[in-house]
């Protein structure tokens, strides 16, 4: 087959109504190959992105979210035209689930175009599984994958063709997509006389899916999609496959492709713990010796501000010196300004003892002992100067400070220290968790160079937080602290996008954050809002705080710290000395090695067993259930098809039962019998 009339009926989604720039980008790198191109979107697009598609595409097509991909490609379809198919030498139904092109297309549409004689080709495939994995059948048989199939006119042209799509049953769930067309598709037309090519064949490859689980390895082979499932997929599964975090972003970059232009997109889609684990963004920071620089930085070196809290009392200040802070901010650039905030008044003595440097302060009021919504919503003109807040102090040397001395200065990047409680154990545990942050954010001059290199490397990088210290610490169970439904309410006020974690938010310990403001003005302005909210709600000022205190306020902004920056198209990652990584690493091996030594032998394995027994929803029958896959895998694969048929029944049995229930019951209340 030569190049042809190609034509491209690409599908688009997005929860949030966007477009995001990597479908720009892929749409963009396919015109040269398309002589007509339909976008299909199933949500809503507004002008600002419409203009943007329009570059790229010939029509787009804005429908409801009916059917999904299934919906998005027959109403594609329906549109061209069924008579119109036949203009088409190939016709390319593809979506917005993969990032491109890595690799060029040239070479794979080059080498498809050889292929003559076949009716439909694929980009990947997905290989025959025994269970199928979501119905109730002994297999899931091979298939070439949806997100990407390039139909040929011997096939659009067969009235079986139109049939296909005209018949498909309703699709409402993502297994009804695969139930209904993505396994199905290519057996389907196999059995009707069509052949077809796929141009990465799982034969290649030693797993079932090698798209999400040996996505590097398809991209060594040239393939030009990297599917965005690999960066959100369940981590439990990508460990149990041997996927190595970071080896994806590693591939991509070496490729040529934006790890920016990926994480910027993935962090409307992905939990944050998901994506550190899945993208490796835990970053062990060498201590390299920089070279001297004078007092004025140079052009490339970031400005900034580090704000510093001591909670009331003088015992911040003990705490301040216990910590040898002012050594440690010594491995700051000599030209970033350094800011101490504390609702009690400070002398130039007590910033000496705390700083060691040149630095001002500004009175806050006392609404949490760790200065976090103080830092949020009454200091962010000192870190974020485009937004001059109502701060209001007075200048007064070297101990005060006021908006007009940082309005319009350049602060790049903000670092947040404090001298208040961490959250967890106290005791030595709490000293020893303190130690790990302030080592892992000032351990060196060399070290912060380290972290200021993070950010120019990384436009999309918003928060840089320590990883967890969990010597000492509680290390089982839901870690919300109770504040799980209070974030999730906070996050639908603010329109933050990012999903939050289920189990343990991604959060800085102690709130203790280096950051670029950008990231930070969505929390900000959420902070503000809480406090008018309460003080307009409040009788006076004191009970203001009391309310702001006993809702734990203040938590719950720490914990949506990197939420609302991932909301904002900011990725986070944590840091770890090399020494505190070898430390923290050595613990944790061995908890690991004595928690698991009675457990089944992959971590999935031990989490449905463990979950079984000690979840919400344990009981005999889960037990059961995980004591036959882990004991016994063989017979548990060959009970599964009839389990969910029966289960799929058995659910349809028990809602009609439980409505007729419920009616007699109101029956017999109307005639007094209940």
């Amino acid at each position: 087959m030569t190049r042809g009339n190609r034509g491209i009926i690409y599908f688009h989604f997005d929860p949030h109504d966007r477009v995001r720039d990597y479908v720009t980008r892929v749409l963009a790198s396919l015109r040269p190959h398309a002589d007509h191109i339909l976008v299909v979107s199933n949500s809503l697009i507004g002008d600002v992105d419409r203009v943007r598609l329009e570059a790229s595409c010939d029509e787009v097509l804005e429908r409801p979210n009916e059917g999904l991909d299934v919906g998005a490609y027959r109403a594609g379809l329906e549109h061209l035209g069924w008579d119109r198919l036949a203009d088409f030498d190939e016709l390319i139904l593809t979506n917005h689930t993969y990032y491109a092109p890595v690799r060029p297309w040239e070479e794979v549409l080059t080498r498809a175009e050889d292929w003559r004689g076949i009716s439909f080709w694929g980009m990947t495939e997905h290989d025959v599984m025994h269970p199928h994995p979501f119905l109730a059948k002994r297999e899931l048989p091979r298939h070439i994958q949806s997100h990407w199939i390039a139909v040929r006119r011997r096939l659009l042209t067969d009235p079986a063709f139109r049939a296909y799509w005209e018949q498909m049953p309703p699709v409402s769930s993502y297994r009804d997509s695969i139930q209904w067309h993505e396994s199905r598709f290519t057996g389907h037309f196999t059995e009707l006389g069509h052949t077809y090519e796929v141009a990465f064949p799982v034969d290649r490859y030693r797993s079932d899916n090698p798209a999400i689980e040996e996505a590097p390895a398809l991209l060594a082979d040239g393939c030009p999609l990297l599917k965005r499932r690999a960066l959100f997929h369940d981590p439990l599964h990508q460990d149990r496959q041997a996927v190595v975090g970071g080896d994806l972003l590693a591939s991509a970059a070496q490729a040529g492709y934006s790890e920016d232009l990926i994480l910027s997109d993935v962090v409307h889609t992905a939990a944050a713990r998901d994506l550190i684990v899945n993208a490796g963004l835990t970053e062990i920071i060498p201590d390299t010796v920089p070279e001297p620089t004078g007092t004025q930085p140079p052009t490339s070196e970031p400005s900034g501000c580090v704000v510093v809290h001591l909670p009331a009392g003088r015992e911040g200040i003990e705490r301040a010196e216990a910590d040898d802070l002012a050594e440690r901010l010594v491995s700051l650039p000599e030209h970033w300004r350094v800011v101490v905030t504390s609702s009690e008044e400070l002398n130039a003595a007590d910033l000496e003892r705390v700083t060691g440097r040149r630095a001002t302060f500004r009175k806050v009021r006392d609404l949490d002992p760790r200065g976090t919504i103080a830092f949020l919503a009454e200091c962010d003109d000192l870190w974020d100067p485009q937004r001059v807040g109502d701060a209001g102090a007075s200048d007064s040397g070297d101990t005060t400070d006021t908006a007009d001395t940082v309005e319009g200065d350049r602060v790049d990047l903000v670092l947040t220290i404090n001298a208040g409680p961490l959250s967890g154990s106290s005791g030595r545990a709490d000293d020893v968790a303190r130690r790990q942050v302030l080592d892992c954010l000032l351990a060196s001059p060399g070290y912060v160079a380290g972290l200021l290199g993070l950010f120019e490397r990384h436009p999309s990088l918003g928060v840089v937080m320590p990883a967890a210290c969990h010597i000492g610490q509680p290390h089982g169970g839901p870690q919300w602290d109770g504040l799980a439904g209070a974030a999730e309410a906070l996050s639908r006020r603010l329109g933050l996008t990012a999903a939050l974690d289920a189990v343990a938010p991604a959060a800085p310990v102690g709130s203790m954050f280096l950051a670029r403001p950008e990231a930070l003005r969505t929390l900000s302005e959420g902070a503000k809002e809480l406090v008018r909210l309460t003080e307009q709600a409040a009788p006076s000022a004191e009970q203001s705080v009391e309310r702001l205190q006993r809702a734990r306020a203040a938590e719950v902004l720490e914990l949506l710290t990197v939420y609302a920056a991932m909301s904002s198209g900011y990725h986070p990652r944590e840091v770890l000395t090399p020494t505190w990584a070898g430390r923290l690493y050595g613990s944790l091996a061995y908890k690991q090695q004595a928690v698991t030594a009675d457990l089944p032998a992959y971590t999935d394995e031990q989490v449905r067993f463990l979950r079984a027994r000690f979840g919400p929803e344990s009981g005999l029958g889960p037990r059961v259930r995980s004591y036959v896959d882990v004991r016994h895998p063989e017979v548990a694969g060959a009970l599964k098809p009839a389990y969910r048929y029966v289960t799929g029944s058995a659910a349809g049995l028990v809602r009609t039962t439980t409505t007729v229930g419920r009616r007699l019951r109101e029956v017999r209340r109307r005639h007094g019998q209940g």
